[in-house]
């Protein structure tokens, strides 16, 4: 009977989830590589931002603010529908998650998604990330799942893999 416990399975601690390329991206280097983009955002929307509104108070004064808001908002929204839409069905990844080894991939394969799944996915992810309790939730399914794979993932049929 000792003999049965020492030689069993049951004493062995779990094994450690699987690394290197092609397998699920962690919790931890996806949230890197999302505080990555995140940095590159605020600064690609907010300098051009700061440098339009300095040049509208210098030219038009205090009556711009209307076409400064506008230009805000077209400026934003451009940049949401594009950068990791684009980025991720052309390249398969963001800047933050080429610096962290990481490619987002369709479901099951190594292909790269195309631009209307990344933009669901991209839209989705903005989603979550306007209410605290669901990217609570969101970090709780990505770590519990098979694929590491959060709502947005699921949605858009696609996985967070290692490159290397």
């Amino acid at each position: 009977m000792f003999g049965q416990l020492i030689g069993g399975n049951d004493l062995l601690p779990p094994s450690p989830p699987p690394s290197g390329p092609r397998t699920p991206a962690g919790i931890w280097q996806r949230q890197v590589a999302v505080g990555i983009d995140l940095v590159m955002a605020v600064l690609v929307v907010l300098v051009p931002l700061i440098a339009f509104d300095r040049i509208l108070n210098a030219t038009v004064g205090d009556g711009g603010a209307d076409v400064w808001r506008l230009v805000a908002v077209l400026w934003l929204v451009a940049f949401v529908l594009t950068y990791s839409p684009i980025s991720t069905c052309r390249w398969g990844r963001t800047l933050g998650k080429r610096v962290m080894g990481l490619k987002v991939v369709r479901l099951g394969s190594d292909s790269r998604i195309g631009y209307g799944r990344a933009l669901i996915r991209h839209v989705v992810n903005v989603g979550i990330g306007l209410v605290p309790v669901i990217i609570i939730k969101n970090v709780i399914a990505i770590s519990m799942d098979a694929n590491q794979q959060g709502m947005h993932d699921r949605l858009a049929h696609s996985a967070v893999v290692r490159t290397r």
